[in-house]
Formats: structure tokens, sequence, C-alpha cells
């Protein structure tokens, strides 16, 4: 079972970090028994009465800025929370449970779910409205899920007489200087809804399309609908390792800085081959300071 965590563990990472493991299988270590999959806990905490599907892109090493990742992310709006997330990690977790209920074997599960997680964001981010706090889960590379809480502070937006159409809605521009980057965001008071993509929020609308100035990180509006259903807004109900954003980014940064000696100490092999001479990763987080 060890020996399955760790696979699982290198196959996030990968995901993460690189193009390796696109036709990697997860196996039972020898000797294992078979087990039956089972799907993660997941405790309800409001119910979705928006959807809001953005485009997210971003660079992953700035010495190649023209080459940019690109993540589908859903904001799902509800009365006292919203959750900002990758849109096929939570067609993932639909599927999971689905696994779950067919009570399908946990290898074949795993091996059909990872492809869609590939390149996932892993981040999730979730603003409390009357507790006025922002809670985040996010993977440690190697080291499992995080999560802390943080206080929702609002950016001390400059609001700009500009305007410009975005999906048929009519948005103002609003400028701000945020964890290090220097933002220019289009919101629409068409939409009331004082939110946005990841950790924004406080204009007196729905942010539709947010960059910095390096163009390295934008959020841009997809589409919006109600959803058609009951649908829940989630937390997975997992040990998590509590942590602050300060120390977790610290860790994040300190493992793609050197991330030789973890892959030894782990014994992590891709394709019978060692990744302890991998010196660094590509680091280029969104929050650039305190």
């Amino acid at each position: 079972m060890k020996k399955l965590v760790k696979q699982l563990s290198l196959f996030f990472l990968l995901a993460c970090t690189s193009n390796h493991g696109s036709s990697q299988t997860i196996y039972y270590a020898q000797g294992d028994q078979k087990r039956v999959y089972e799907d993660e806990k997941k405790e309800v905490i409001d119910t979705c009465t928006l959807n809001i599907q953005y485009r997210m892109s971003s660079v992953e090493d700035t010495k190649n800025p023209k080459k940019k990742k690109e993540n589908f992310m859903l904001l799902q709006i509800g009365k006292h929370v919203s959750k900002f997330s990758d849109f096929l990690r939570l067609k993932a977790d639909s599927l999971s449970t689905i696994y779950a209920l067919q009570k399908m074997d946990e290898i074949e599960a795993f091996n059909k779910l990872i492809p869609i997680q590939k390149e996932c964001e892993t981040f999730n981010i979730f603003k409390d409205y009357p507790n006025n706090n922002i809670t985040v889960t996010d993977y440690m590379p190697l080291g499992g899920m995080y999560k802390y809480k943080e206080d929702k502070i609002k950016p001390n937006w400059i609001i700009d007489k500009d305007t410009i159409t975005i999906g048929g809605f009519i948005c103002k521009k609003a400028t701000t200087t945020y964890r290090g980057r220097n933002y220019t965001a289009w919101y629409t008071e068409q939409i009331p809804k004082s939110d946005g993509p990841w950790k924004f929020w406080g204009l007196p609308g729905l942010i539709l399309k947010i960059v910095d100035d390096k163009n390295e990180y934008e959020f841009s509006f997809v589409a919006i609908e109600k959803p058609k259903g009951i649908e829940e807004i989630y937390i997975k109900n997992i040990d998590y390792f509590n942590s602050t954003r300060t120390k977790f980014n610290e860790g994040v940064k300190k493992f793609c800085q050197n991330p030789g000696p973890l892959f030894e100490s782990m014994d992590v092999k891709v394709d019978g081959k060692s990744l302890m001479n991998i010196t660094t990763i590509p680091y280029n987080p969104i929050e650039l300071s305190e």
C-alpha cells in the first residue's frame, strides 16, 4: 500500500511539473491484494446559484514566456461561499463518485482518473462571505494535500472610466497591485456579485477578465449559466496538513529550487531512472510577495 501511495504522489507531481508520465500506469505492488475503489468524502458547504467559466493562462517558466499553460476554471457562487477550481478536477470528482458506486477496482479507477487530472490546477479557493476569509486547499509536491486560511483582504482598486464589452456584458476597468503583481481587471455591474477568479474580489460587480502587466497570469471569461438542478459546493473531507499561506508557498519554492534531495530520499524514479539529478523545476508563482 505504501508503494501505491508513493506512485500516486509521483503521478500528481509529474502532472504539475512536466510532461512526464503521459503513458505511465500505476499498478499493485507485489503481494498487494486488490481493493475496491473508495471515493473521497466531501463536506457540502453551500449550494451553487451561478456558474462562471474562465480560461486561465499562465507562464510556468519565465525563461520561456511564450509557452503558456491553459486551464478551464469554474467559479461556483453560492449564497454564503464561492469556490474556484479546475473544471476537469470537478469532472474527475464526479467520475470518482460513479466509480465508487460501481465498486470498480482501485487501480483501474486511478488509471482512469489520473489522465483527466494530468494538467489540472491543484488548488481550490473558497471565499467565505459572512466570515470574510479565504480557505485554500492545494497540493505540496510529494507532500500531500495542504489547507490554509487567510483574511479576505480587499485589493486596493483604482477604478477607471474606460469600458469594453465582454461576452455581451459592459465592463469597466480597474487596476490594482496585489501580492507583487500589477493587474488590470474588467468587471461588470450587470452581474452584481463582488467576486471573481482566484482570490480577486472587491469591485461593484463580477470580474470577467484580469491580467497582470507581465502577461504571465490571465483569467478571461468564457461562459455563465445557472445550475439546471441542485449543485453542491463542497470541500473534500480528507486529512489535510494545516499550514499558512507563507509556509505553504515557501515549501513549494524550496522544493522547486532543489528537488533532487527529496526525489532521492523517496527513491523516486521514472522509467527506471532516478530524478535526483534534476536541479530545479520552473517556479513562477502568481503570488510574488506577501
